[in-house]
């Protein structure tokens, strides 16, 4: 074994490791994130029937994403994570026209999960979440204007286009494989 970025082979530090090099017992695969970066981005959303995320040119032909591809403007949510890309406009047109569906999809996701809100410094929100999943979704959330801000063990406080409202906490179900 060697790892060439850093020019450097593998050494045995003990001697009863050697007689058990090169025989192998189990595979391991690794889906929890634990030996890969494990980053989730919210890329794309159905609602009411209505697929959200491609982009697609004047002639109606699907554009391929990329590094010029003009980003989603969330500057009208001063909450927004300025680190969140998304491309689709029409799905921000939709939250701006209160598109009921639209608004009730990133409503329940602002409410159902299980993520922790922390406020670095004034107005630098930072969510402390279970997995990347649920922190891809809130934070999608957020940027559409959907602002999960503050959790008590008995309220859930969300800023929904500017408006705050205190929601009161039912139950908790954890974001765990099987929910997933």
């Amino acid at each position: 074994m060697y790892y060439p970025l850093n020019d450097m082979p593998a050494q045995a530090r003990t001697t009863t490791l050697n007689e058990e090099l090169g025989q192998i017992k189990y595979i391991f695969s690794d889906k929890t994130g634990t030996l890969t970066q494990n980053i989730m981005y919210f890329s794309k959303c159905s609602i009411n029937g209505k697929s959200y995320g491609d982009v697609y040119d004047m002639s109606g032909q699907r554009i391929e994403i990329n590094e010029n591809t003009e980003k989603v403007d969330f500057s009208y949510n001063q909450l927004a994570d300025p680190k969140f890309a998304f491309y689709d406009h029409s799905l921000v047109e939709a939250v701006k026209l209160s598109d009921v569906p639209t608004h009730r999809f990133f409503w329940l996701l602002s409410l159902c999960h299980t993520v922790m809100p922390e406020e670095k410094k004034e107005g630098n929100l930072v969510y402390q979440v279970q997995s990347p999943d649920e922190g891809s979704l809130v934070t999608a959330a957020r940027n559409f204007g959907f602002v999960f801000q503050a959790r008590t063990p008995e309220t859930i406080t969300v800023v929904e286009m500017g408006e705050t409202k205190i929601y009161k906490l039912l139950t908790i179900l954890d974001f765990n494989n099987v929910r997933k």
